[in-house]
């Protein structure tokens, strides 16, 4: 646990100087996702360090380690080439894909955090990168399936489906049926500090996990 507290405590602002506006204003980046899912790739830049990567340690890993180059610096870069190609400006484009991997880190870091916070309320949690990518299941424990995120209109909010398909449309019809539990976070008000679930999300939580078993 007191790793993943001192990462969130010295990580690199992940969205810099970027504001929600710029970072969200190129169509092109917002919908772009590499071949590799983002969650496969901070998983294997965990397992390649040693340890949880800070924001500055994974950029390291997609700019320098050759795996991470090919994974996420080279199709970022080619990408952000091809948004410049039909007139958007330099500064908005690195903006907008600043933003755009900056959030999937923040989403990782946070995922990681309550995983931890979890096992050390006594839940049993299991996660694997293609659960995350295929079928939004951030971890799961026996036949229960935990979802984590952000209140966002655009994406999803509550009951609003939004551009992201639920884990619970996704699963719905599996024999012998899945329960599914819900993190949701309102959005953040604090710009630069890694936006994380409550003491009182995480009991609440930890409890309906517990009931599942």
């Amino acid at each position: 646990m007191e790793d993943v507290t001192a990462v969130c405590a010295r990580t690199e602002h992940a969205l810099g100087e970027v504001n929600r506006r710029d970072g969200e204003a190129v169509q092109a980046i917002v919908d772009w996702h590499p071949d590799f899912a983002f969650t496969h790739m901070f998983h294997i830049c965990l397992e390649r360090t040693g340890s949880l990567p800070s924001y500055q340690d994974f950029r390291c890993f997609a700019e320098e380690d050759p795996l991470g180059h090919r994974m996420l610096g080279g199709p970022a870069r080619t990408q952000v080439s091809s948004v410049l190609a039909e007139g958007v400006p330099p500064a908005l484009a690195r903006a907008a894909m600043r933003w755009r991997i900056g959030n999937a880190y923040y989403s990782f870091l946070r995922e990681i955090y309550t995983i931890v916070q979890l096992r050390m309320r006594g839940v049993d949690l299991r996660t694997h990168p293609l659960a995350d990518a295929l079928f939004r299941v951030d971890c799961w424990a026996g036949r229960a399936a935990l979802s984590l995120r952000v209140g966002n209109k655009k994406f999803r909010e509550g009951a609003q489906y939004g551009r992201k398909m639920p884990t619970e449309r996704l699963l719905g019809e599996l024999q012998p049926p899945l329960e599914f539990v819900t993190i949701e976070l309102r959005p953040a008000t604090v710009f630069g500090r890694v936006h994380l679930p409550t003491a009182e999300d995480l009991d609440r939580a930890a409890e309906m996990l517990l009931r599942m078993r």
